[in-house]
C-alpha cells in the first residue's frame, strides 16, 4: 500500500517545536502495516520554504527517511477541469497535484490534516482515499484489532494534583498558554477527566468549570449575557482512531445536564491541525462560533442547553430532546448489547470482557442493523433498548436498559459501497460480517444511526412489560415495537430514571 503524506503531516512529524502526538500513532500504524510512506517533490519545496522549521535545511535532511515520488502523474483532465475555478494560490495548486496522484492511481491513499484539501477530495469522488489522521486510525484499528498495542482505554475522573505536569502530553498546552504550569498548580485540588491506555500513556484531558450569572466576561466579544454556564476549560484528546473525542463530548454534555446550565462554551486557538480537528468535533455536536476572547485571540464556541432548534439535526441538538415524537422498543441480543452500549453493562457481566479495542464502543453515535419491515422512523424519535433474556426464563432475565434517540434511519441502499460507508466502525459487526449481510439481504436492511442518551437506574424486566400490557404475554418485543407516551412514562417510572432535564 502506497501512502502519500501531505506537507502538514511531515512538518508535525519532524519539527520538534510543533506538538501533535497523534502523528506518533499514525507512523506506528504505517510501520506495522508495512505501508510505503511517500512524499511529493512539491512537499520538499514547501518544507524548504517553511518559516517555522528549525532550521529548514535540517528538516529537509530528515526527508531522506521518506520515499519521494520519482515521477509526477500527468494532470488528469477531470481534475484539471474541476480545479480550474477553485485553485487561487500556489498552495491550492500543490494540493491539486497531490490529489492528482491519488486520482491517477499512482498512490493508494493520501493523509492530510487540511480540511479544505479533504473537502476537495470528496468533491472529486476521492473521499474514500483521502483521510485525516483520526479517520485513518479509525479504519486501521477497526480492520486490524490484533495489532492494537493496548487492551483498553480507561476514561476516569482524577484529582489534577495526581498528574505530572511535565508529561509530554501537556507540552502543546504549555506552548499554547503562557503560565499553563502555574494554572495546573493552582487547580491541584480540583478534578479533571483523563484517558490513559493500559500502558499508562495519557491520551485525553478534560477540565470543566461551572460559572454563575455573576461571572466576569469582559474579555469575550460580543459580551456574554448573564447565564449559568459550563466552561470547557482545558480539553485535549490525542487522535487514536477510537473516537475518544466523542466519549469526552458525552462527559461534557452529561455534566451540563447535571449542573442544569443554560449554555456550554469553550475557547480555543485554531492555528494547529489538532485544534482544527477539535473545533470540527465540537461543531458536529452543536457548538457554534460565537465570537472572540479578546485577551488571547481565541475563538469562542457556544452550545445552547435550554432550547431545541428544529433547523439543527438531532446530533447538533443533543442532549436536548423533543418529547412529542414516536417511541419504540428495540431488542438486542445479549452478545451484542454491552459491546454496543458499554454504559449499560449489567451487574452480572464481567467488565473485563468488554475492554474496548474497537472504535464503536467509544462512539456517542452508533449503528443498529435490522431486517424489520418498519420504515416509518424519523430523526429525533426515541428508542428504548431491550436486552434479550435467557430462553425459558425471559420474563425475569430480559431487561430494558437504556434510552437513545434516532439520528437517521437509512434503507434502500444502491450499492455495497454506500451501505458499508454507513455501517463500518460504528457497528458491533466485523467488516466480513457486514459484507455477508449485504450479500444475503442487500436493500432489505435498515440501518439505524442512533445517539445514546442514558442508562436506566433500574432495569425493568419483561414480566413488567407483561403485567402492564405494554407487551402481550408470552411474547417479547419485536424490532421497532411502538409504544405510546403513557407506556413510555410507565417504563421511565419503573426504571427510576428522570429525563425531565432533557425535554425541550
Amino acid at each position: 500500500m502506497r501512502v502519500l503524506l501531505d506537507t502538514n503531516i511531515i512538518i508535525y512529524r519532524e519539527n520538534k517545536k510543533m506538538t501533535n502526538y497523534s502523528i506518533g500513532h499514525l507512523f506506528r500504524w504505517l510501520d506495522k502495516l508495512k505501508y510505503d510512506k511517500l512524499i511529493h517533490p512539491l512537499t520538499k519545496k514547501e518544507i524548504a520554504e517553511y518559516q517555522y522549521a528549525d532550521p529548514a535545511e535540517a528538516m529537509t535532511l530528515k526527508l531522506d527517511a521518506y520515499q519521494e515520488l520519482k515521477t509526477q502523474a500527468p494532470m488528469a483532465e477531470q481534475v484539471a477541469v474541476f480545479t480550474a475555478t477553485t485553485d487561487k494560490s500556489e498552495n491550492d495548486r500543490v494540493d491539486t497535484a497531490l490529489l492528482n496522484e491519488v486520482y491517477q492511481g499512482r498512490v493508494d491513499l493520501l493523509i492530510t490534516e487540511d480540511k479544505r484539501l479533504r473537502r476537495k477530495a470528496e468533491l472529486l469522488g476521492l473521499g474514500n482515499k483521502v483521510f485525516s489522521i483520526n479517520a485513518f486510525l479509525t479504519v486501521v484499528t477497526s480492520e486490524n484489532p490484533d495489532l492494537i498495542e493496548y487492551k483498553a482505554l480507561a476514561v476516569q475522573k482524577v484529582t489534577i494534583g495526581t498528574l505530572d505536569v511535565r508529561n509530554d502530553f501537556f507540552d502543546s498546552l504549555r506552548n499554547a498558554y503562557v503560565g499553563f504550569d502555574s494554572w495546573f498548580s493552582r487547580k491541584c485540588d480540583e478534578d479533571a477527566y483523563i484517558c490513559r491506555d493500559d500502558t499508562g500513556q495519557l491520551l485525553g484531558f478534560l477540565y470543566l468549570k461551572t460559572e454563575n450569572e455573576d461571572e466576569n466576561y469582559s474579555d469575550i466579544s460580543p459580551r456574554f449575557q448573564p447565564k449559568k454556564r459550563l466552561k470547557v476549560g482545558t480539553f485535549k484528546v490525542v487522535a487514536t482512531g477510537f473516537r475518544l473525542g466523542e466519549r469526552f463530548i458525552k462527559i461534557i454534555l452529561d455534566n451540563a445536564i447535571e449542573q442544569n446550565v443554560d449554555e456550554v462554551y469553550v475557547t480555543l486557538f485554531e492555528d494547529r491541525p489538532e485544534l482544527e480537528t477539535l473545533a470540527t468535533l465540537l461543531s458536529r455536536w452543536g457548538f457554534e462560533n460565537y465570537g472572540t476572547k479578546t485577551s488571547t485571540g481565541e475563538t469562542v464556541l457556544t452550545k445552547q442547553m435550554k432550547q431545541y432548534l428544529p433547523e439543527l439535526s438531532p446530533r447538533q441538538n443533543f442532549p436536548n430532546l423533543v418529547y412529542g415524537v414516536q417511541k419504540f422498543i428495540l431488542p438486542i441480543l445479549p452478545q451484542y448489547h454491552t459491546s454496543l452500549l458499554p454504559d449499560s453493562i449489567l451487574r452480572n457481566e464481567n467488565e473485563s470482557d468488554f475492554l474496548a479495542k474497537t472504535p464503536y464502543r467509544y462512539a456517542l453515535q452508533k449503528v443498529y442493523i435490522s431486517l424489520a419491515p418498519e420504515r416509518n422512523i424519523h430523526p429525533g424519535d426515541i428508542v428504548v433498548f431491550y436486552r434479550n433474556g435467557v430462553q425459558g426464563n425471559a420474563g425475569h432475565t430480559a431487561v430494558l436498559t437504556s434510552v437513545a434517540i434516532v439520528e437517521e434511519a437509512i434503507s434502500g441502499f444502491a450499492s455495497k459501497e454506500e451501505y458499508m460507508s454507513h455501517v463500518q466502525n460504528r457497528s458491533v459487526f466485523t467488516n466480513d460480517e457486514l459484507e455477508q449481510f449485504w450479500r444475503q439481504h442487500r436493500g432489505k436492511q435498515i440501518v439505524l444511526k442512533f445517539i445514546f442518551v442514558k442508562s436506566f437506574a433500574k432495569r425493568p424486566i419483561l414480566k413488567f412489560l407483561w403485567d402492564t400490557d405494554i407487551i402481550a404475554f408470552p411474547n417479547g418485543p419485536r424490532p421497532f415495537t411502538r409504544i405510546a407516551d403513557e407506556q413510555f412514562n410507565m417504563i421511565l417510572s419503573e426504571a427510576q430514571t428522570d429525563l425531565s432535564r432533557y425535554w425541550r
